[in-house]
This record gives structure tokens, C-alpha cells and sequence, in this order.
């Protein structure tokens, strides 16, 4: 793998470590979404090997294939996570970074608490599947998480702000923007929002699930705030000034987004369930799903696909995916913002399918509409795994061409 790029670094880089793991997320869905847990709002080690032992073949391959895409895509998140850090402490003693921090590419640096709230998502959820008896002291756990995502919360405040200070004062460039480029501010915030969803959503102490939706409710208000104003900022200098072709990928920036803003509105709402019955009146019967929730979630999905599909109509006619994704001649750390929508579809989609349909009554589970709905994601997932690691080879590994001339630069 490419090391010491000095000035060469991007932070965005860090989307590397945030595709894969984002795909760890995505194999947990497997025990989400298809292993029975009634006693228990997410699947714990338990009731995972218990479906092992009394389920048919398709539950046994999708246990078998959850346990080993999970922990392989975990892994690699570490790995490129370490790998970043060490580059990003490099580039920091670097005039590149002095430029940066007063260009619009200083938003980049919202990349950084963007992937660790993904390390702390995938860490909890792999070690809800991988630690026996975990879920017996998972409450105790809850004020930590609290801590966890508000310190990467923080992070981001403070990125946020002082790049706001400066751009407000004048420094934003709307000629030097030429994408969507910003909208990675919203991304971080809504990694956080939905961070603090998850003590919302499992927590039985009423004021750990209060703080959870209040720091949910605070940071998602914050993400759709900035994606509102990024994205006509973006639009505005696409019109006036062109969509600069390394930049052609940000147009796909919002597919993930929505999924995390999806997600964060299912957790909350779960949350405020469990608030509904420390109340007054008591325990209540909750439905697990409604109406509501599957026309929230079609909308959610139908956008998804349409910033999806011009976003695929321009990459594909400016020749976007030919030369920064399948060629190892050019490279562009921006070219990684691909996976991450890729890996919000399909997540998306195994909630649309479970939260939506089935527990609607739209489709019975394990019937044939069923196994052919899951091909769905599972056909996304497929193709973002090429994609990621075809990236990762063409523009990171020693077989890249700027692998070669950082090689011929470091030996000169």
C-alpha cells in the first residue's frame, strides 16, 4: 500500500475507511433483518447462534456469510483507519495543509469525525455479535456511547466552526467549488445524529434515552440545516461555473445522507416509544412499524435513487467512472465518495424490506417475493464491494500509478 504521500494527502482519503466500514454495517444487517431476536431490539451473540442451530440452509449461509463479511470489512476499516492517521499527522507539518485550511477544501477535514462515528457504529455492532453475554450489561455501556459520539460530535462542531467563521467572512469560493463537495459537512453531522440514536433506540433508563434523542435531534437539526445550504451552494456553482470532473462523484452525496437521516428518525422514534411508557399512563403496546413509517421510508428510497440516476447520467457521459474508477492513470481521493452511497442503498434497502413491507403485510417473510426482494441490496452490496476495492487498487495500492511516482519522488 502507498505510504508517505506527504503534501499529496487528502482527508478525504478518509472515505476509504468509511466505505468498508460501512459495509460491516452492512453484513450486520444480515442478523438484523433476517435472524429472529424477540427478546432483544438487535441481535445479540446469542440469539444469532441460536438461529444458527435451529435455522434452514438460507439462515445458516446468511449467519456464515454475515459473520465473515462483517469481520473482514471491519478489519480493513481498521487497517485504512491506522493507515490515515499516520498520512493526515504527516500532511499536517505541510504547506499543503496550511492551503487547505483556508480553501473550501478545509470542509475535507469533516471526513475525519465522519469516519469514526463509523468505527464506533461498527465496533458496537460486531461486538454485540461476537461477545457472548454482552447484551446482559449493555445498558451500563449506554452513558459510554453517550461519550463516544458526543466527543466526535464535538470534533465536528469545532471543524465546522472555524471553517464557517472564515467562509462566512468572505472566504467561500463558488468558482473553486464545482460540485457538491460540501455536502460532506452534512454527512459528518448525520453520522453523529444517528450515533446518538442508538442509545435512544436500545437504553431503558429514561434519561439515557432522553440525552440520546436531545443529541440525536441537536446534530441531525445541524445536518439538514447544512444540506440545505450546501446543496443550493453547490447547485449555484455547478450552474454558474461547471462540475469539475474529479468532483463528479460528490453528485452522489446525498444518497447516504438520507440513509442516516432514515435511520436517526427510526431510532428516535423508538426512543420516544420507550419515553411514551415510563410516562404517566404506563406501558403501552407500540406497533413495530406503520403506514407512515413505509411512505417515509418509499420517499426516502425513491430520492435516493434520484440523485442516484443523474448522478450516474453525468459520471457516465463526462467519463468520470472510465478514468477515475476503472483506469490507474488518474487518481482523485473524491472518487471514493462512491462507495459510500452505494453502501447507504443497500442498508436502506434491508430496512425498506423488513420495517416497510414485511411488518406492513406487504410481503410475508422467507416466501419467494421475499428471497427476491433481498436480491436487491444483496446485488447493490456486490457492486460496492467491486467498486471499493477496484478503487482501492487502482488508486492506493503499489500496482497505482501515483503509487509508482510517489515511489520515484521518495527515492529521487
Amino acid at each position: 500500500m502507498i505510504r508517505n504521500l506527504g503534501e499529496k494527502y487528502s482527508p478525504l482519503y478518509f472515505l476509504a475507511a468509511l466505505g468498508f466500514g460501512g459495509m460491516a454495517v452492512f453484513f450486520f444487517m444480515a442478523f438484523m433483518h433476517i435472524t429472529p431476536h424477540p427478546e432483544t431490539p438487535m441481535p445479540t451473540f446469542e440469539s444469532i447462534t441460536g438461529a444458527y442451530a435451529n435455522g434452514d440452509s438460507f439462515m445458516r449461509t446468511a449467519i456464515i456469510v454475515g459473520y465473515v463479511g462483517m469481520i473482514a470489512m471491519l478489519a480493513i476499516h481498521i487497517g485504512l483507519l491506522i493507515w490515515n492517521f499516520r498520512e493526515f499527522n504527516q500532511f499536517k507539518h505541510t504547506e499543503a495543509y496550511q492551503t487547505l485550511k483556508s480553501t473550501n477544501a478545509e470542509v475535507t477535514l469533516m471526513a475525519i469525525p465522519l469516519t469514526l462515528g463509523m468505527t464506533i457504529n461498527g465496533a458496537f455492532v460486531a461486538a454485540l455479535a461476537l461477545v457472548p453475554g454482552l447484551w446482559s450489561i449493555i445498558q451500563s455501556l449506554m452513558p459510554l456511547a453517550l461519550l463516544a459520539y458526543g466527543s466526535v460530535g464535538v470534533l465536528a462542531l469545532v471543524i465546522m466552526t472555524n471553517y464557517l467563521r472564515r467562509i462566512i467572512g468572505g472566504g467561500f469560493s463558488f468558482e473553486a467549488n464545482g460540485g457538491l463537495n460540501q455536502l460532506i459537512a452534512a454527512f459528518s453531522m448525520s453520522m453523529v445524529a444517528v450515533g446518538f440514536g442508538a442509545p435512544a433506540a436500545m437504553g431503558t433508563n429514561p434519561l439515557i434515552v432522553m440525552i440520546g434523542v436531545a443529541g440525536s435531534m441537536f446534530f441531525g437539526f445541524i445536518s439538514v440545516l447544512l444540506f440545505g445550504v450546501f446543496l443550493v451552494a453547490g447547485v449555484m456553482s455547478i450552474m454558474q461555473y461547471g462540475l469539475a470532473l474529479p468532483n463528479s462523484a460528490t453528485l452522489w452525496l446525498a444518497v447516504p445522507i438520507l440513509t442516516l437521516y432514515s435511520i436517526t428518525v427510526l431510532r428516535d422514534r423508538h426512543g420516544m416509544q420507550t419515553l411514551m411508557d415510563a410516562g404517566p399512563a404506563g406501558p403501552q403496546e407500540h406497533a413495530q412499524s406503520s403506514v407512515g413509517i413505509l411512505l417515509f421510508l418509499t420517499f426516502m428510497m425513491l430520492a435516493q435513487v434520484a440523485f442516484l440516476g443523474l448522478g450516474y447520467v453525468v459520471m457516465r457521459s463526462n467519463g468520470f467512472f472510465q478514468k477515475f474508477v476503472l483506469s490507474r492513470e488518474e487518481t482523485s481521493p473524491v472518487a471514493f465518495t462512491l462507495v459510500c452511497p452505494g453502501v447507504g442503498l443497500s442498508v436502506l434497502s434491508m430496512f425498506y424490506i423488513n420495517t416497510g413491507l414485511i411488518q406492513n403485510g406487504l410481503i410475508e417473510k422467507f416466501s419467494g417475493t421475499y428471497y427476491a426482494a433481498l436480491l436487491v441490496p444483496a446485488t447493490i452490496a456486490a457492486a460496492t464491494l467491486w467498486l471499493a476495492f477496484t478503487l482501492f487498487r487502482n488508486q492506493l495500492s503499489s500496482a497505482s500509478k501515483f503509487a509508482q511516482e510517489q515511489k520515484v519522488l521518495v527515492n529521487a
